[in-house]
């Protein structure tokens, strides 16, 4: 870890650790988190820390990429109200049902009535790709009759689908003849291609597993509220990041957001849609009106790059409170030079260098945070895994007043309430 900071803030910051999350354990967080791995997702310790550092219980705390919604829970957690954005079908589901989540009795109890009222679907329609992932006699009508039933307007009914995405495929050990997951033996994190997975198939001999959705959904729902409810409800919008400040929300109304912590899309390294079209069917979504209708924004070049990121500050300074701190964790990419050869290109740098021009907003710090390559969910597709390198960069900005950090001199304090068992901060 590297703290790079301007001249003028070195008095402030030159003894902050920066450190704080590579000292949590691995599966740290709310248990919510868990409820479905997501591409490109940062630990909740890198927001937890800045919210913490920045923010104050009752404070607004705003993620305008919000993917499975870590940065909003975090948030809400930790007593302060988390507002995720996203674009994606699956990244709303997941964050508004992490935000705003029904109880726990209410979950089981539909649950339960789902079960009673079970009755057996035709699967004639479902997709052939859909259709050699899952057992045909009991797991795959079961999931179709859910896919019917569950209604994205309902609070429980969405909690139940973004449980069911996080358990829809997974790995599994054929010894054991069983699996916390509801496909043949795959990734979780993302969904292979349809060929691919045909082949991986045959090759590896691999057999579906006659599972039970309701069982497995009644585990999963358990699990998940180990830690009980969040102690403050948020809010999730499907909305597109170019043009958030426009969403009717009190805190966008009045420039009441306290922090902004965020990832962009990276440039060029994920397609959300592709290696979500598991998911999206059993959203009713599709790959094409992820990747196309929605505009996801993940296939720019520099220059257009530029452009969205130049949007998304601007909607960032209409919100944000004169006092307010906007952290963008954006990912070094490799860049073709003259001779043909690739070099790391640190976009944080390149961006800002492009942008401090067009925006209110303030450089702060830059903090260089390395991951190591055996962490990459992306090291398994090998020289095929995109343009990110193993360098991420959180670009630090703030709107008028200089930031003060709450514990800028004891980041162990940090890291000793971060571990209580109840994991609030006082």
């Amino acid at each position: 870890m590297e703290l790079v900071t301007s001249t003028t803030n070195n008095q402030i910051i030159s003894r902050w650790n920066n450190n704080v999350w590579k000292h949590l354990p691995k599966r740290w967080g709310h248990s919510f988190h868990p409820m479905c791995s997501y591409l490109a997702m940062f630990p909740p310790g890198i927001p937890r820390y800045f919210i913490e550092q920045f923010t104050k219980p009752g404070d607004v705390v705003l993620d305008p990429f919000s993917g499975r919604g870590t940065a909003p829970l975090e948030a809400c957690v930790s007593g302060r109200v988390g507002i995720g954005i996203d674009l994606s079908p699956l990244a709303h589901i997941l964050t508004a049902a992490k935000v705003d989540p029904p109880t726990l009795d209410s979950v089981l109890t539909r649950i339960d009535e789902l079960r009673v009222s079970y009755k057996r679907p035709s699967v004639d329609n479902v997709p052939d790709n859909i259709k050699m992932l899952f057992d045909g006699r009991l797991t795959l009508p079961q999931i179709v009759y859910l896919r019917n039933e569950l209604s994205h307007a309902k609070k429980v009914d969405k909690f139940l689908l973004a449980s069911l995405a996080g358990i829809l495929h997974g790995n599994y050990n054929d010894a054991m003849d069983d699996s916390s997951y509801l496909s043949i033996s795959m990734p979780n994190t993302f969904s292979m291609s349809p060929n691919y997975i045909r082949r991986y198939v045959k090759e590896n001999h691999l057999h579906k597993l006659p599972l039970d959705v309701f069982e497995k959904l009644t585990v999963k729902v358990n699990r998940l509220f180990k830690n009980g409810m969040p102690s403050t409800r948020g809010y999730a919008y499907r909305a597109n990041a170019r043009n958030f400040a426009s969403l009717r929300n009190p805190a966008f109304k009045t420039s009441n957001v306290k922090l902004i912590i965020t990832s962009p899309p990276y440039l060029k390294v994920v397609n959300y849609g592709t290696y979500n079209w598991i998911r999206l069917w059993l959203l009713g979504e599709s790959i094409e009106k992820t990747n196309e209708d929605l505009l996801l924004d993940d296939k720019h070049c520099i220059n257009s790059y530029e452009r969205f990121l130049g949007d998304v500050l601007n909607q960032c300074e209409r919100v944000l409170r004169p006092d307010g701190v906007c952290a963008l964790v954006i990912g070094d990419v490799e860049k073709q030079d003259k001779n043909a050869k690739r070099k790391s290109y640190n976009l944080s740098e390149g961006m800002w260098d492009r942008l401090k021009q067009r925006t209110k907003l303030n450089f702060f710090t830059t903090i260089k945070d390395s991951l190591p390559e055996e962490n990459k969910v992306t090291r398994i597709w090998g020289k095929t895994q995109g343009k990110a390198t193993k360098t991420d960069r959180i670009l630090l900005l703030y709107k008028d007043k200089l930031p003060r950090p709450r514990h800028p001199y004891s980041a162990q304090k940090i890291i000793s309430n971060l571990l209580s068992p109840n994991l609030h901060l006082r």
